[in-house]
């Protein structure tokens, strides 16, 4: 069984079954903070190491794959108890994780036994291609036809578009039979 945990929105909505598997981890463990983009992530990390304490996990590192990647840190990431991938914009957040080498070292902290949670666009990223996102903008198919052009990291072997509630009108759609659309509602994990 992989170390995972895919979320719409930890840890902004609790969920117990997350928490406790971070804190079976090690009883402090050391946690990764990684945003899409540099700006939405120094932004948002004083709010997230509060609610983060909140849960009784006061280690929370910003690791940035954007303007400023730490390269050192980077490559010794399988040396956090775990990573946790922000939500944020999917697109932008593949192609940073796409520069900053992360496909090969989140793969290494998996097999090393790490835990990775993972929320939104986040979560998106250990899906099999982050394409669905763009069916909010484009129609089905464009999304089809430039599909190849967003695989993820493919850690699942399924594909999800968290917060589909959220937009008016809630976008249903046909695709391919070997394309099945997941989608849950806003709270859900």
């Amino acid at each position: 069984m992989l170390n995972l945990a895919l979320t719409s929105d930890f840890p902004a909505t609790a969920n117990q079954a997350v928490i406790d598997r971070m804190s079976g981890c090690v009883p402090s463990p050391r946690i990764a903070w990684i945003p899409p983009l540099t700006g939405m992530g120094r932004e948002r990390f004083p709010a997230a190491q509060k609610l983060f304490e909140s849960y009784g996990f006061p280690v929370l590192e910003y690791c940035d794959i954007d303007e400023e990647p730490d390269e050192g840190q980077l490559a010794r990431l399988d040396e956090y108890d775990v990573i946790y991938l922000t939500g944020g914009d999917p697109i932008a957040f593949r192609r940073n994780i796409l520069r900053a080498g992360l496909p090969m070292r989140l793969r290494k902290c998996l097999a090393a036994g790490r835990l990775i949670v993972a929320a939104s666009g986040g979560s998106m990223q250990l899906t099999k291609n982050v394409s669905l996102f763009r069916l909010l903008t484009e129609t089905l198919d464009e999304v089809v036809v430039n599909r190849g052009e967003y695989d993820a990291l493919a850690v699942v072997g399924y594909e999800i578009l968290p917060h589909l509630n959220r937009f008016e009108p809630a976008k249903e759609a046909t695709m391919p039979t070997n394309i099945r659309i997941i989608h849950a509602e806003e709270s859900a994990s």
